[in-house]
């Protein structure tokens, strides 16, 4: 089970987001100010995939950014961020999180700058 409250960093400010939910697989925590509010969700799934009669297992992290509108905006900003790992059921925990680490460590700042600048 991940720590409650859950600690993200953002620009070097520690968010502490406070469990609201739990279900079988998912976690929900969130953070709310006047000003904004960070939601992050934790889901674990399992599918079949039919070509290769292998059951898949899915993790997916996500994080979203809602900063609320001051007058006289009416619309609030949403940013949003994301990411799932994929692993076949029976298959080490350890190879696929190491395929999961170096593609986190490739998303360098540069990196993500170049990507929304939509390089590629």
């Amino acid at each position: 089970m991940f720590a409650d409250p859950a600690v993200v960093t953002i620009n070097s400010v520690a968010k502490n987001l406070v469990r609201i939910n739990q279900d079988k697989y998912s976690s929900e925590y969130l953070l709310r100010t006047s000003t904004e509010e960070f939601r992050l969700n934790i889901r674990n799934t399992s599918y079949t995939d039919k070509k290769r009669s292998v059951v898949i297992d899915r993790h997916n992290v996500e994080l979203i950014h809602t900063v609320f509108p001051v007058s006289p905006a009416t619309k609030s900003t949403v940013r949003k961020t994301y990411t799932i790992i994929e692993n076949e059921r029976g298959d080490t925990l350890v190879d696929p999180r190491y395929i999961a680490v170096g593609l986190f460590s490739y998303l360098t700042a540069g990196n993500i700058d170049k990507l929304m600048n939509f390089e590629s």
